[in-house]
Parts: structure tokens; sequence; C-alpha cells
């Protein structure tokens, strides 16, 4: 049995600095020539030709509205997707509530086992949810998008949710005070234990649930790094933070000379703001989905289903780009968070394999705990 998914995207990125343009991906959803002057009654160009998905869209505008569970905790990033989904199909109006991760996956087990159906359309960034709980409980409804094919099969939950976005894993840098030799150490998870970075880097945990999949990937299932590698790690100092956040933010003010791991929105985000920080991959990057379901006796059934289309559809991933700053696991689309000199897109994505997670994944934990976390000394 397969313990991940690689999954090659095929960009010729070596082990270099890309020369890129500096321009984020333009989301491109446009409506219908024929729809007049856009109004509530015109309809989304991607349906022309499209009968049953025009079907769906019409049931929808009937329906008027869908609620929205999102784990994207930033307003202005999910506020920008949702736009573009309402700019597509006008007449279907979006409420969202969106927390973070564990947040948002507690208020949506403790509403449907309360016997609450005010979700329509559930985000969670992880798998085990879907596969699990959501599933088993009925919690979600079976329905397969037209897009599924396009998604590895090994980072969905087949017939049920597919990954809307996924969260890369790797290392930032200040890019005022690393050195070359340095930023060439970022790019193999080897140069990740060098001594050059003792007392001088800050790290992500994992009590973040991509940062815990990646570490299972490096401690559990590489042959060339495991234990010792993670030993060696530990012996650097590395200053521990218990969000992405805060520790990317302290790598830009220079406190720190870099931090991993760290997840690629750190800079995809603070780049265009001007930010002095930089991306790097190394061998492969570990990667984790953030899927998209259907709920089970959702109150819009119709525009649920229509929602979660966009979501997957081509236009509703380059808005998801756009907005959220993400990488996605469509395999027929060439389009990355950013685009700049000081951001290395991955070549080469892994999606651990939910179940070994959930059978060992705490073993890994307990051991940055000890080495690292609230148990070191």
């Amino acid at each position: 049995m397969r313990t991940a998914l690689m999954h090659d995207r095929g960009r010729a990125v070596g082990r270099k600095r890309m020369m890129l343009a500096p321009a984020v991906v333009a989301v491109a959803v446009a409506l219908s020539a024929c729809g007049g002057d856009g109004g509530a009654d015109a309809p989304a160009a991607s349906l022309e030709g499209n009968d049953e998905l025009q079907a769906l869209y019409n049931a929808a505008k009937e329906e008027g509205a869908v609620n929205l569970y999102s784990h994207v905790t930033a307003s202005e990033q999910i506020e920008g997707f949702v736009a573009a989904f309402e700019e597509a199909y006008p007449g279907v109006e979006v409420t969202i509530t969106n927390k973070t991760g564990s947040a948002i996956l507690e208020t949506f087990l403790s509403e449907k086992r309360a016997g609450r159906n005010d979700a329509d359309v559930i985000q969670y960034p992880g798998m085990a949810p879907f596969q699990n709980e959501f599933k088993k409980e009925g919690l979600i409804e079976a329905y397969t998008p037209t897009s599924a094919e396009v998604f590895p099969a090994e980072s969905t939950v087949p017939g049920y949710a597919y990954p809307w976005l996924t969260y890369s894993m790797g290392a930032v840098y200040n890019k005022d005070l690393i050195t070359e030799k340095e930023l060439e150490l970022l790019q193999t998870y080897e140069g990740w234990t060098d001594p050059i970075w003792k007392g001088r880097i800050s790290s992500g945990s994992p009590g973040s649930a991509s940062i815990q999949r990646a570490l299972f990937q490096w401690v559990d299932q590489d042959p060339k790094l495991g234990e010792e590698w993670l030993k060696a790690f530990a012996e650097l100092k590395p200053v521990p933070f218990n969000s992405i956040t805060p520790a990317a933010e302290r790598v830009i003010a220079g406190e720190f000379v870099a931090s991993f791991p760290q997840m690629a929105v750190s800079a995809a985000r603070a780049i265009p703001e001007g930010a002095p920080i930089g991306w790097v991959t190394q061998e492969y990057t570990v990667t984790n989905p953030a899927l998209v379901a259907v709920a089970s006796k959702a109150p819009h059934p119709n525009a649920a289903k229509l929602l979660m289309e966009f979501h997957l559809s081509e236009a509703g991933q380059k808005a998801m780009v756009e907005s959220v700053a993400a990488d996605t696991l469509r395999t027929d689309l060439d389009i990355q968070a950013l685009e700049h000199e000081d951001f290395e897109a991955p070549e080469k994505l892994v999606v651990v394999d939910e179940t070994l997670v959930s059978e060992r994944g705490k073993q890994v934990v307990d051991l940055w705990n000890r080495l690292i976390g609230p148990g070191a000394s």
C-alpha cells in the first residue's frame, strides 16, 4: 500500500531561486456577454453549454443563499474568494462563518450532533475528519463534483470531499540577513540540521495539522531523515511558536534569520507587502490538503453543491490562489501562490497517508515535545 501521494508538478524549479514575473496570478471570473447588465438573472459564463450546472444554478437562485463554514481565519481572504463566487453566480448570497481549523471543526461537529443543520458547506484543513466522523456519522452529503477527476485520488474522500486548497511546507528566511551559503542549506532537509543555524531560527509546531503531517513524513516515513534528524534539528535550539504567523513575523523583524518548518502562505502573503521575506522548498514538499464538502441536511442543498463546484473549478481555484495564497492540487492547472524571485514553487508534492498519521502520528508529536516543545529540558 502506498504511504504517500507523490505528485510531480512538472515544473523545472531546480535547486535555485526562481526568476519570475513579480505578480500574483489574476482571477478571471467572467460573466456571460448575453446576460445584459450582469444582474441577478445573468447566467455565469462557465455554465454555457453545461445543462447540468445551469440547472443547478437555477435551483440555487431559487434558494438565494448558502452558508459556508470556513477554516480561513483572515476575513479579507475568504471574503475575496466568496466575492468571486457571487460575481460568477449572481443571486446566490454567501454567509460566512470562519474560525481556526480546530474551532470550525468543533463548531460543525457540535451543531450537527445536536441536530442543528445550519451549515451548507464545510471546509477543513485535513482529510481525517472527512474520512472518519463526517462520513461515518452522516454529517456530509455524498456528492461528486464535475471536476473530481482532475484531483489526485489520494487527496480526496471519493464521492464526498475534495481538496479546494493545500498548505505546502518548507522554509522562510529574511532575505536581508541570509547568505548564499545559508540559502543553499535551506534547500535540503539535511541542511536544516547544520550547526550554522544554532540559536538563529524559529519554527512552527505540531499544534498545526500541516506541520504535524510534515513532521510525520520526515521522522516516520523518510528513511534518509528519521528520529536522528529530528534530534539534530533540536540541537539547534529552534524557538517554537504555536502558530506559523508569529514565527514568520519574527523573521521579518530580523530577530531570526530563518524559520522552518513553515508554510508557503507566510511568504506568499507578506512578499507583496514589501516584507524582507523569502521562501524555499526542498527535495520534496509535504502538503496538507484542505477539503470541502456539502453538509448533510443542508438548508440550501442546491446552492451548497454549486458553491462546492465553484471551489474546485478552474475559476474557483484561481480565485483561491489570488485571495488565500495557498496552492492548488488540480493536476491540469499550472498556477502557484506567488510568482516572485524570492518565492520558490514546489516541484514535487507529498500528501501523507492519513491512516498512518492516525496510527503513529502521536508518537512523532510526543518526540517533538520532548526534544523541542513543552517537555524539552
